[in-house]
């Protein structure tokens, strides 16, 4: 088995790199980034963004106006934006919006360069 921890936590969990553990720990990490990308963006322009909400017939067609021009959200995004609380529109909620994101781009950060690095090893001793 190849395993790995994070140098900087000593305490840190055991990667097994020989499972799809890791990458599908990669792939969950750049999911919830992509959503709360959007989650962000629509919070910077909530005037457009609820206008759009409002002028739709229903929750479908909501979702089918925030893909298109001028948001361009995928659907996730866009399905994440409608289960916003209006709440949200306060400025401690895009302020922890905004750290939840950069805490897991970090973390994808460190994920992918230990991947590079193990397997840097791998191949090249």
């Amino acid at each position: 088995m190849t395993t790995f921890r994070f140098p900087d936590d000593p305490g840190s969990a055991v990667l097994d790199l020989t499972t799809t553990g890791l990458s599908s720990e990669l792939a969950e990490l750049e999911g919830r980034l992509h959503v709360i990308r959007g989650r962000l963006d629509a919070v910077s322009r909530l005037n457009e963004v609820n206008q759009a909400i409002q002028l739709a017939a229903d929750r479908w067609a909501a979702t089918v106006s925030l893909q298109q021009e001028p948001f361009g959200y995928s659907l996730k995004q866009a399905e994440a934006i409608l289960e916003m609380p209006m709440s949200w529109q306060c400025l401690d909620q895009a302020e922890r919006l905004s750290q939840e994101r950069d805490g897991l781009a970090h973390q994808a950060a460190r994920v992918r360069e230990h991947i590079a690095e193990v397997l840097a090893l791998h191949w090249f001793g």
